[in-house]
Order: structure tokens, then sequence, then C-alpha cells
């Protein structure tokens, strides 16, 4: 098993980034999702390990890295991601969820090479679902971290929106969960940042035809089991570009990148072996 090298890096405005690579050169960068522990992607990056080097990192707001700044915005986002480009001279970007975001906006305006992504969260045509900002914010102002949990989830979690529960027993839910685990630990963390990203992507409504500047390859994979609009952000994304390779991954949810099945690998190694 590959180890894990750690270390801080500086970015251009002075905060502090936790970098964890497994294995040593060049390799890919992976931007991680809003409220996901970077260590939940430490399956997939050793399942990739053996293609390339694969480099994590806690994005502002969690883990070993500093807090957001006040002007918190897209190009914060961009600046910390070209620090750890820099930083190990990589330049593949692998993207999730909100990090996948990131990864399509580095696409257009970052000097890489390729990127990768999984259910990336862009807010084409106003797909995703961000009416329950204005309740999460105000939950996370009061430092009631279970209840922005709670809002959060009942929009974007499949279980939890097809069975709706009471507010008491969705508030002990999430407690529990908060408070016994590992992931729910950092969910405390890391709600005020969750609070920003939604922000960030509620005042964003792009259009699928953006992307059609982006002029490296672009490998997007979409879980047959995510929310449907990851599935239609990846789909317009793919329209636009007809050049980029598109995927759904059978029997796959959001959460897949965190036990990753060897159709997800598989996809991923071959878009990377490329880079080699």
């Amino acid at each position: 098993m590959v180890a894990v090298q750690i270390r801080s890096i500086r970015t251009a405005d002075g905060g502090s980034l936790r970098l964890y690579s497994y294995g040593s050169g060049p390799g890919a960068v992976l931007a991680g999702g809003s409220l996901i522990r970077t260590a939940a992607y430490a399956r997939f990056a050793r399942g990739l390990s053996a293609t390339l080097p694969i480099h994590l990192y806690d994005r502002r707001g969690r883990g070993g890295s500093g807090p957001q700044p006040a002007d918190y915005s897209m190009e914060t986002e961009l600046a910390d991601l070209q620090a750890v480009l820099d930083a190990t001279g990589s330049s593949v970007v692998l993207g999730h969820s909100f990090g996948g975001g990131i990864a399509l906006e580095a696409a257009l305006r970052l000097p890489v090479s390729r990127v990768a992504v999984y259910d990336p969260a862009v807010n084409v045509g106003g797909c995703l679902p961000t009416s329950m900002l204005p309740a999460l914010t105000a939950a996370a102002a009061r430092g009631d971290h279970v209840g922005a949990v709670v809002v959060f989830s009942r929009e974007i979690d499949p279980v939890m929106a097809r069975v709706p529960l009471p507010d008491p027993a969705a508030r002990a839910l999430v407690w529990s969960v908060a408070h016994l685990t590992r992931d729910g630990h950092a969910w405390r963390e890391m709600v005020p940042s969750l609070a920003h990203e939604l922000a960030l992507l509620d005042g964003s409504r792009e259009t699928a035809e953006r992307y059609a500047g982006i002029a490296v390859p672009l490998l997007l994979l979409a879980g047959a089991h995510s929310p449907g609009y990851f599935r239609t952000i990846a789909a317009g994304v793919a329209a636009a570009l007809p050049g980029s390779t598109s995927l759904v991954v059978p029997r796959a949810g959001h959460g897949a990148l965190h036990r990753p099945s060897e159709v997800i690998l598989s996809a991923f190694r071959r878009f990377l072996a490329q880079a080699a």
C-alpha cells in the first residue's frame, strides 16, 4: 500500500492548505466536495496511485487548512488549486461535486492539461437545489450545525427526500451521525464553508455552452443513482463539448468515490494513463 505524504503549503493570499500525496511526482490533483472529509477520498487515491500519483488537499474551511477568507469566491478556489498544482508540479485536475465545479472552471481558466470530474456541481440553468440556502445560512449563523445539515440533507440526500422525517427525528439522526462518526465530526467544522459554497452556486446560473471553451481532454462521469440533476449537468456539458468523454456509472451514487467500484477506477485509470 502506498504511503501518504502530508505537508502544508502557502496560498497566494497568505493562507495555508494541507496537502496529502499518494505517491511521488506530479500526478493529478483532486478537488473534493462540500461537507466531505478529504480522508474520504483515500481509497480512491490509493486505487489510482499505481497509474499516477494522486494529491488530495483540504480546501479552505476544513481539516488542516486555514479558514475561508472574508472575500471568499471562485477566485479563492482557483488560486488555491493553482498553489497545489505549483507545489506538486501537476497539470491534471480531478474533481467531485463542488470540487468538480472547481475543476471545470480550472479547465477554462488555469493552465491545466486534462480534467476529469464525477457528479460536478455547476448550476447549469439553475438546476441545483439552492432554495434551502436562507434556512441553512441562518442555522449556520446561530451555530446550529445539526439544523443546517438537516436542511441540506433534505434537499440533496435521496433517502431523506424519499422518506421525509419529522424535525425531531431528523435532528436526532443527524445529531447521532455528527457526534458518533468521524464524518459527522467533520460536518460540524465544515458547515460555515458549506453555506458560503452554496451561496456561490446560488449566485451562478451558468449555461452548459459556457464550457464549450474547454480546450483540454475532459472526462465527465455521473452516478446512475445520484440525484438526477448531476446527470443533467454532465449531459449538458458533454453536449457542448462533443470531443469530451461522458459516462453514466451504473449502480453508483453521489458518494461513489468514497468506496469506488472497479468501473469508476477503470474509467479514471484509462483517462489518466494518457497523462502518464
